[in-house]
């Protein structure tokens, strides 16, 4: 069974609506451990800043130091895993976590379309046997709500055994990193509220 999301609250929705703090959030979730200097230079920030960022997000509990790695000087920091949800109807609605909740969803969406751009920019050739096991495809079904959310559960909790399969961070022979975006939202018409 999928291990139940992580509801964020209002401070951490706030947290995570920083756009450098998303950048690093999923930089951390995509690469693996990294420093404050390596995220620097990747997202083209002082080290400074992506250290005080980095305090911010371990502070929320969205990421902690990976132990054993690092000379005191160099920290190295993971993503902690969770998987993170706004909650919906059941999370905070007041105007302010509306607000924080789209902008952490939109930073979410950034990194993902970025991830595909960068899939779809690589040489077919340099793919390797990677270029036949990915996908990006698209399905457009009719369903009711309870059969959305019954899809999103299923899917989730499928992906899930596979993440848990294998330490994230293990570097191991014919494995890598591989991002998955499962996106399963209501077709809705200019017209209407809701779908038809």
């Amino acid at each position: 069974m999928a291990s139940e999301p992580r509801v964020l609250n209002l401070p951490e929705m706030k947290a995570l609506s920083h756009p450098l703090r998303a950048q690093l959030l999923n930089e951390l979730a995509t690469h693996g451990p990294a420093t404050a200097t390596t995220l620097a230079e990747r997202v083209r920030e002082s080290s400074g800043s992506t250290s005080y960022h980095l305090r911010q997000l371990e502070k929320h509990g969205f990421i902690e130091e990976v132990d054993g790695r690092g000379n005191g000087r160099e920290r190295w920091w993971r993503r902690t895993p969770a998987t993170l949800h706004s909650g919906g109807s059941d999370g905070p609605q007041s105007p302010a976590a509306l607000a924080a909740a789209r902008l952490v969803a939109s930073g979410s969406n950034d990194h993902a379309e970025q991830m595909i751009r960068e899939f779809i920019a690589r040489d077919e050739r340099s793919l390797g046997p990677w270029r036949d096991a990915a996908t990006l495809s698209t399905i457009v079904m009719r369903l009711t709500p309870a059969e959305l959310q019954e899809l999103t559960e299923a899917t989730l909790e499928l992906m899930t055994a596979f993440r848990r399969r294998r330490d994230p961070d293990a570097d191991e022979p014919d494995t890598g990193r591989v991002f998955v975006r499962f996106a399963a939202v209501p077709v809705l018409d200019d017209d209407t509220e809701g779908s038809r």
